[in-house]
């Protein structure tokens, strides 16, 4: 394994059993078994890691779906069995508190979250192209925000009762998004938006 990818490793298995306070260049290398002056070569800072760890994990995920969605035309019940399973990870939500708590030692995490987030919205926009269907911006908002809440509270909970309310909340954003979806017509579709310029 190439050294790059040990430090990425180790970082997040630091971030998901210890939190963010533990993710510090010394321990990092003690687990990643380099030295840290390769930690610091591959990664200067310690938010260079943790945006890199995020970038890692969603490439992982992003892999996943689209194996499992690689079958090409898919019913709606697919759509919304994967949508209810995402609160259900434990990696993304770490993370992003991770972030959250890193963004009061460095503001330019700031830009970074904008960007971030429009990443995903494209990505979610992708993801009802590739069930033939399109929805506005504000509905993109809306199931973001949604599946971060049920993330976060599933997490903080971590039992099967938290595992039901976060399928129940996701199942009535699902119910709400069949409500504001159209057919994907190419002359229609909405275009991206740019990230808000921070002021």
């Amino acid at each position: 394994m190439k050294t790059k990818q040990k430090i990425l490793n180790a970082a997040l298995d630091v971030l998901m059993e210890n939190g963010f306070p533990a993710l510090t260049q010394t321990r990092i290398a003690e687990v990643a078994g380099v030295s840290q002056g390769n930690l610091t070569y591959h990664f200067p800072t310690r938010t260079d890691l943790l945006k890199a760890v995020v970038e890692e994990t969603k490439a992982r995920m992003t892999a996943i779906r689209a194996a499992e969605l690689e079958a090409g035309s898919l019913p709606w019940a697919s759509l919304e069995n994967f949508l209810m399973s995402m609160p259900l990870s434990k990696t993304m939500p770490h993370l992003m508190l991770a972030l959250t708590v890193a963004k009061d030692e460095d503001p330019t995490l700031a830009e970074w979250f904008a960007q971030a987030d429009l990443g995903m919205r494209q990505n979610f926009r992708r993801l009802l192209a590739k069930f033939g269907y399109q929805t506005d911006e504000g509905t993109l908002h809306f199931m973001r925000a949604t599946m971060i809440g049920a993330a976060l509270m599933h997490m903080q909970q971590n039992s099967e009762a938290s595992e039901q309310v976060a399928r129940g909340v996701m199942k009535n954003a699902c119910d709400y998004l069949k409500q504001r979806v159209t057919p994907l017509s190419p002359e229609k579709v909405t275009p991206e938006p740019e990230p808000a310029k921070l002021k």
